[in-house]
């Protein structure tokens, strides 16, 4: 990671110090570089600028899989080394001498303030008895550690709320889900009141949520699906007579649901369609992502800058390169390499990855990615159905995948679907996985083997699926309902049992209104719908598995607990099936310790030789 300081003077990096990824300050008048961090126990995985003179970081543990926050807290310190504080306690330093964490408060940011204030907006957190629930919302002074509440008087508590907050420093919105209902809520400053502007049901298909203000500071920037659109777009809303007029953004394929900008206001729209794009309100960043664009015609070319416009640094990546930062002065037109991301990586040597499109069986188009191997055959090749959790996430994409990388250079195909439920295609192809866990949503997947097929892309005996959480759970389930469209399976912290899934106690969302309430509508009520929540249940159908299943699961994970893989590893003992079984002690949602990451791996490559390999 590299950002440029709003004056832009210094540049912060992340990069190994010791043992651990700490922050690097570059001073970019002498080119001299020091290491601003030294932490030995955890990584630094975020950093931002509060001012020229303070950042802001975050801790964490760094993995080839994500950057992962699990443990980690905030603070912020002088680029000097002076003045460090602590803004927010990690879960591990709020743990008491038996080990268990009965209250914890964290905090998020929810907007960094214009000019040269040492001050953040803040949401605090309280999680205790399993249930995570927004407390205040905070102006904290990052060098004192002072927080003063501004979201006293608020219309009303809920377990989710989200606010937006003005550039003076005054919440304008406030939005709450309570049950099944949202509610959005202004005022037009800080001592005006509150006044509700709009209600409706969580899942209505003409729902809408505040942005940003707008520079009149009267107007709300809101993403909007009104007006019958499918594709949400950007929109200004007038609370004054609770009307939506002028669209800013829109786009035909992607829901438009954030702006980006930095912190004197917006200036532009980015968005993920077959791969990261942005529009610029602002001509001056908008002529140096055409100057970016054709230096790196091949690229996703991703811009940060100096508040003057003067300096910005490019990230430009692609399938095949993790990126590299350049440096690029307007006043000099020089544009001068920095750094590259990972400088092991030979792009030559990669495989190319391409979005396509094919048809569902009720003739929905789904999004996904495909990655032939590099050197070889185009054709009849064995296929590796990656299949990404969630299931209600953004998806897959078009950047560097060292997982689908490691499986092309072994000689696979991989198909990426962006199943529906995929929440980036619109409202249409969110709606229709509504109670669709092992049914439309699963036959999005076995539509996608057929598709790789018809193609001539993929060898039919020779497929194979795998996946992580939700995709753990479309592995087993696709092993179930199509027994003779895969060679094997490959479920990672999947889950297995629906019933389970809503009614475990142990798991980190049990307690949670997302569960009580929105999963009843999305997944499935065990009250109306156990029927078909067993029938698509795999741990309950294992008798109809007929081929070789890898199984790996981390022994402390709370959102998929183990019981999901003891479950189904005990159904198919029982069907006279023994899976390949792997429990990494520890491990959580996901495994973060690099041992197990290159023991989970191997055992993947040696699975799929035995299966589906040359």
């Amino acid at each position: 990671s590299m950002r440029i300081s709003p004056d832009g003077t210094h540049l912060a990096a992340l990069a190994p110090v010791g043992p651990r990824q700490n922050i690097i300050i570059i001073d970019l008048a002498s080119r001299k570089a020091k290491a601003l961090t030294d932490l030995t126990k955890r990584d630094v995985v975020s950093v931002s600028w509060i001012n020229n003179k303070r950042v802001m970081f975050s801790t964490g543990t760094l993995g080839e899989r994500v950057f992962d926050s699990r443990g980690g807290g905030i603070f912020a310190i002088d680029i000097d080394g002076s003045t460090m504080r602590v803004l927010s306690e990690g879960d591990d330093n709020e743990r008491n001498t038996s080990g268990m964490r009965f209250i914890a408060h964290f905090m998020d940011v929810v907007r960094f303030l214009p000019g040269d204030t040492d001050d953040i907006i803040m949401q605090e957190y309280i999680s205790a008895d399993q249930v995570t629930k927004p407390a205040g919302l905070y102006r904290v002074d990052s060098r004192t550690g002072r927080k003063t509440v501004i979201s006293s008087g608020k219309p009303e508590a809920a377990n989710a709320e989200h606010w937006v907050v003005d550039r003076d420093g005054v919440p304008r919105t406030f939005t709450v889900v309570v049950e099944n209902t949202t509610r959005i809520y202004y005022r037009d400053g800080a001592d005006a009141p509150w006044r509700k502007i709009d209600e409706f049901d969580q899942l209505a298909p003409d729902q809408w949520h505040p942005v940003s203000m707008a520079s009149d500071g009267k107007r709300i920037i809101a993403s909007t699906h009104r007006g019958g659109r499918d594709k949400a777009a950007l929109v200004v809303y007038d609370p004054a007579t609770k009307t939506f007029g002028e669209t800013l953004a829109a786009h035909p394929v992607v829901d438009l649901n954030r702006l980006t900008g930095d912190k004197e206001g917006t200036r532009g729209v980015t968005y993920e369609a077959d791969r990261e794009g942005s529009a610029w309100f602002d001509a001056d960043i908008a002529a140096v992502q055409a100057i970016a664009d054709k230096s790196f015609p091949d690229n996703v070319n991703r811009l940060s800058w100096s508040i003057d416009k003067q300096r910005f640094v490019i990230l430009s990546y692609s399938d095949i390169s993790p990126g590299t930062f350049y440096l690029f002065d307007r006043k000099s037109n020089k544009l001068e390499w920095l750094a590259d991301r990972a400088s092991w990586i030979d792009p030559k040597k990669m495989a190319h990855m391409e979005a396509v499109r094919y048809p569902a069986r009720d003739g929905l188009e789904i999004p996904a990615y495909l990655t032939l191997p590099k050197n070889g055959a185009k054709k009849n090749l064995p296929l590796v159905m990656v299949i990404h959790g969630g299931p209600w996430v953004s998806g897959d994409g078009w950047y560097f995948n060292p997982e689908v990388q490691f499986l092309a250079s072994r000689g696979y195909a991989v198909l990426q679907p962006n199943y529906r439920g995929t929440t980036r295609y619109g409202w249409k192809h969110y709606s229709s996985s509504f109670k669709q866990w092992g049914l439309a949503m699963q036959d999005d997947i076995t539509d996608g083997v057929k598709w790789a097929v018809d193609q001539g892309i993929a060898d039919p005996k020779r497929v194979c699926i795998f996946g992580g959480s939700y995709g753990g759970y479309a592995t087993m389930m696709g092993l179930v309902k199509t027994p003779d469209l895969y060679k094997c399976g490959i479920n990672y912290v999947g889950v297995t049992d629906l019933p389970l899934m809503l009614t475990a106690t142990w798991s980190d969302f049990a307690y949670s209104d997302d569960l009580r309430y929105g999963m009843k509508r999305l997944m499935g009520d065990l009250s109306v719908d156990s029927a078909q929540l067993n029938a698509t249940s795999p741990d309950q159908h294992a008798d109809q598995i007929r081929v070789p299943v890898l199984m790996a699961y981390g022994g402390a994970d709370r959102r998929v607990p183990l019981e999901h893989g003891t479950r189904m590893k005990a159904a198919m003992e029982r069907a006279g099936k023994t899976p390949i079984w792997i429990v990494a002690d520890g491990e959580g949602h996901g495994f973060r310790k690099m041992e197990n990451q290159v023991m989970f791996y191997g055992a993947m490559e040696k699975f799929l030789d035995e299966n589906i390999g040359h």
